[in-house]
């Protein structure tokens, strides 16, 4: 026994004569780490074509590993899980998981690093997993996304564990993207702070996501041009709750054009809403209620700047209870 919690290091899998970049080796090791743990050492790794995980290998990487892109692809790390649930069956001309579990692989991860699509790439995506954790990732400059969950051609995503993750752009030109954007189910996100994404986190399907003590924010990349708003907080949005029977606690918008848009039944507990006039930023939103009963309780709710609006919609289906607002807002009559 040698008291690694790692079955290969990328340490050992060189770049081949010839090679400029780092994805061909991090995929021969990959390759054969099936079902085991790969760790990946302190550096930056340059990534030119799409790293694919099917086999059920997990990534442990070092907290200064960097894998980053250096040409445009769909994302730096794609990764299947259908593998971890090899008995599938066939319902309503879908392929499924079956209800034989012992086969299953419920302890897939990714833990640690840095995942950068350096404006070229999306960072990460999940699918077809069943229970996955993440954990101390930073997903930086997603071209589209920083963290997609259910992409295209997944077939079954639920109970991912997201804790601690970063997700931040640096950089300009990426207005319009989502920071973690999920089509999953009965996922929980833990700690997760978002930085300068034009929409934070978006639940766009499944059910029964919980989010708690989430951060979503918006402003430092400088405006495209003068006298325009930062760039990411142009038709900014936090959260967007599209999945039924999302549920939040002590979750904060801040700076966000709109701060929590609503089309499912949700519960706001104990969540706050703050937009940092120092950018500029006025008309905000803190609810946009499109659809579905909704929850807004023990939450604190903060007028920074002259046009703020509390509440936009039908006002039916709303429950308000015991709520702090300040600054003038007012609830809706």
């Amino acid at each position: 026994m040698n008291g690694r919690i790692f079955d290969i290091t990328l340490a050992d899998y060189p770049r081949l004569e010839g090679e400029t970049g780092d994805e061909a080796r991090i995929m021969r090791a990959i390759t054969d780490c099936e079902g085991g743990v790969l760790y990946i050492p302190k550096g930056v790794y340059k990534v030119a074509k799409m790293l694919e995980i099917t086999n059920c290998c997990s990534l442990l990487l070092h907290k200064s590993a960097v894998l980053r892109a250096v040409k445009e692809m769909d994302y730096v790390v794609k990764y299947d899980a259908a593998a971890s649930y090899p008995d599938l069956q066939e319902c309503d001309g879908h392929l499924v998981p079956s209800d034989d579990h012992d086969a299953e692989d419920w302890n897939l991860f990714i833990i640690g690093g840095y995942i950068d699509g350096a404006g070229l790439a999306s960072c990460l995506c999940l699918n077809s997993f069943k229970h996955f954790t993440m954990r101390d990732v930073s997903l930086r400059n997603g071209r589209k996304y920083g963290l997609k969950i259910e992409d295209e051609g997944s077939m079954w995503t639920y109970e991912l564990v997201a804790q601690n993750l970063y997700v931040k752009c640096t950089m300009p030109g990426l207005g319009g993207n989502a920071g973690i954007s999920s089509n999953g189910g009965d996922s929980h996100f833990i700690d997760c702070v978002v930085v300068d994404y034009t929409i934070g986190f978006e639940l766009l399907g499944g059910g029964s996501n919980r989010l708690t003590r989430c951060h979503v924010w918006g402003g430092p990349i400088p405006p495209r041009a003068e006298g325009e708003l930062p760039e990411m907080l142009i038709d900014s949005v936090n959260y967007v709750l599209s999945s039924y029977d999302a549920i939040l606690t002590d979750c904060y918008a801040d700076t966000g054009k709109t701060g929590f848009r609503v089309t499912q039944p949700a519960r706001l507990i104990g969540c706050s809403y703050f937009n940092n006039y120092t950018y500029l930023m006025d008309d905000v939103t803190v609810i946009d209620h499109e659809d579905g009963d909704l929850l807004v309780t023990n939450c604190m709710f903060r007028k920074t700047s002259p046009n703020a609006t509390l509440y936009r919609g039908s006002s039916e289906g709303v429950i308000w209870r015991d709520n702090i607002l300040t600054g003038g807002l007012e609830l809706p009559r």
